[in-house]
């Protein structure tokens, strides 16, 4: 395309009109186009959407209001989602060749989302089809698909945009309730101080004077003794000038107040996709075939496991079947065992980053690199750049799943904690939260003493009258909200723990076996299958080639695979 022209647009201008750079950029179907239509008779490629013919014309550059004149907005919003940075990365750290199963365990989704979104990324990334000789289907994708996908879709380019804002945009909504905290006590003090002064002033005039009026006519305060001013006052030899905490957290001061409020997040946000990660990867090393007594340790059994029962309500493993494909049989035995098909087809056998980078070419590696931001200076042999990818994707793999699992022989949740805040900082927090409702209290008899009940007072005394309702409102708010959170907290708590027994019990009865789980997993066991590796040399055709390329036969197409349909 032609070289974009330098503007003085205002910035937002320019990140609407790139936004949005659709209106003629985007004419893109899927049609997934194999040799003839008989190919249906696949028993993996019968369930393609269609196929995948992209088309793309080069993108003309848009200002404004050429994209609102062409309906740039209308053709942004048809667009379809880019796929999550899930399947994005699982694409990646398995080599740009997978199947439906290999993405379905590494990113932990269910096999018809992976279909799904796998079938995007081909559409948005200009990924090609593979088809074996047995029917399995393949998605390839080269090194920079992520640009590629980046430059095809305006809503992935938003999506970056955003990314890149949303940080700065939720610390500042974080660090506005500490400064709504110091800014109420700072209105609630400084007015109690013009106030006392003022009474003080007024005091002393009627003293030298023996009556008189004058001042700021507030008269004297009925509130005798220490005030909560005195909070303020720091002394190092007062019983209570000591120091908050003397090592600070990770977190600001001004995040400790968001963390004491309302926590920091759910530490089982990803639950769901760490266990459909957990029963791939326990199904694939099960040569695909379990029973309900192996899944239930990841799964949500209603009660503890009773070693006196003679059969389990396996109805509590739905879920995984449902979303992983998975098939019950009935044995001879009337024990139910239940098989992955799907799951069983790989492109990147075991999944390892080291095996899927070695099946790329230089070339390809470098793309790579570039699309993860590794630098490939003085890497010129492809043993040194298979190394240095490995090194740096392997450790952001294990960075991930340490940060997000913990799974031993169950899948333990982790339970929720009041604040990631230091001890110093909550209870920093905390004190000044009492000393901002006493402070409003104060305030309060302040106002309601007979000299100023029924004034309206002036200024900035004033404006703190006015908004005196919401001072105390937010005082009250600011430690009942933390109060109840911490009571919920108790609750799901315990809750989790519960959840935690019930999945131990049956990993514990698992490993402790027995005459009828040995028969099960006996019956499981005559049932596996090994993991089918389709291989670059397997593959039958190809959407990133014509078929003359590839020297394919329709006839012989259709005699091999047509003939499923007459067995």
């Amino acid at each position: 395309g032609s070289k974009r022209k330098r503007t003085m647009r205002p910035r937002f201008v320019l990140l609407l009109a790139s936004t949005l750079q659709c209106a003629d950029a985007f004419t893109s179907s899927i049609a997934f186009k194999l040799p003839t239509a008989r190919s249906a008779g696949l028993r993996h490629v019968s369930a393609l959407p269609g196929g995948l013919r992209v088309s793309t014309r080069g993108q003309r550059k848009c200002t404004l209001s050429t994209v609102c004149a062409a309906g740039g907005l209308q053709k942004f919003m048809s667009e379809p989602d880019p796929p999550p940075e899930s399947v994005l990365r699982a694409v990646e750290a398995l080599g740009g060749r997978v199947t439906v199963g290999d993405v379905a365990s590494k990113a932990g989704m269910s096999v018809e989302e992976a279909k799904k979104q796998l079938t995007v990324l081909a559409q948005l990334a200009e990924g090609n089809l593979e088809v074996s000789n047995e029917g399995e289907l393949v998605y390839s994708f080269d090194g920079s698909f992520r640009s590629t996908l980046s430059a095809r879709s305006a809503k992935r380019r938003a999506q970056e945009a955003w990314d890149k804002v949303a940080p700065l945009a939720y610390y500042l909504l974080k660090v506005s309730f500490g400064v709504a905290l110091i800014t109420s006590i700072a209105l609630i003090f400084t007015a109690i101080l013009v106030i006392q002064s003022s009474s003080r002033d007024e005091r002393d005039e009627r003293r030298s004077s023996f009556g008189g009026g004058g001042g700021f006519g507030m008269g004297p305060s009925f509130w005798w003794g220490p005030t909560p001013f005195d909070f303020f006052y720091f002394n190092a030899y007062s019983p209570y000038g000591v120091n908050r905490y003397e090592e600070p957290g990770k977190m600001s001061f001004l995040e400790a107040v968001f963390s004491f409020l309302f926590g920091d997040g759910d530490p089982n946000e990803k639950l769901d996709q760490r266990r459909s990660q957990a029963v791939a990867r326990l199904v694939r090393e099960q040569g695909g075939s379990v029973i309900a007594e192996q899944l239930a340790p990841y799964m949500d059994p209603p009660k503890e496991f009773d070693p006196t029962e003679d059969r389990v309500d396996e109805a509590f493993i739905l879920p995984a079947i449902t979303e992983l494909g998975g098939t019950p049989e009935v044995t001879e035995e009337g024990n139910i065992i239940y098989t992955f098909e799907d799951l069983q087809v790989s492109a990147a056998g075991t999944g390892s980053v080291l095996e899927s980078l070695k099946g790329q070419s230089a070339q390809e590696l470098k793309q790579l690199a570039s699309a993860q931001g590794v630098s490939t200076a003085g890497l010129y042999d492809k043993d040194d750049l298979v190394a240095s990818l490995n090194a740096v994707l392997a450790k952001r793999e294990a960075e991930g799943s340490g940060a997000q699992s913990r799974l031993g022989a169950f899948l333990e949740e982790r339970q929720y904690e009041f604040s990631l805040a230091s001890q110093g900082q909550l209870l920093a927090v905390g004190a000044l939260g009492v000393i901002n409702i006493a402070g409003a209290l104060y305030l309060g008899n302040l106002f309601a003493s007979p000299y100023l009940a029924g004034r309206h007072l002036p200024g900035l005394i004033g404006f703190v009258q006015t908004i005196y309702p919401a001072l105390v409102a937010y005082g009250v708010g600011f430690l009942a909200v933390p109060f109840g959170r911490f009571l919920k907290m108790k609750r799901d708590n315990a809750a989790i723990e519960a959840r935690n027994r019930v999945r131990a019990s049956y990993a514990f009865a698992l490993k402790k076996g027995g005459a009828a789980m040995e028969t099960k997993l006996r019956e499981a066991k005559e049932r596996r299958v090994k993991l089918k590796v389709v291989e670059k040399g397997d593959v039958e055709y190809t959407t990133g080639k014509s078929i003359t390329e590839q020297g394919l036969d329709l006839k012989q197409w259709d005699d091999q695979f047509g003939s499923t349909d007459k067995k």
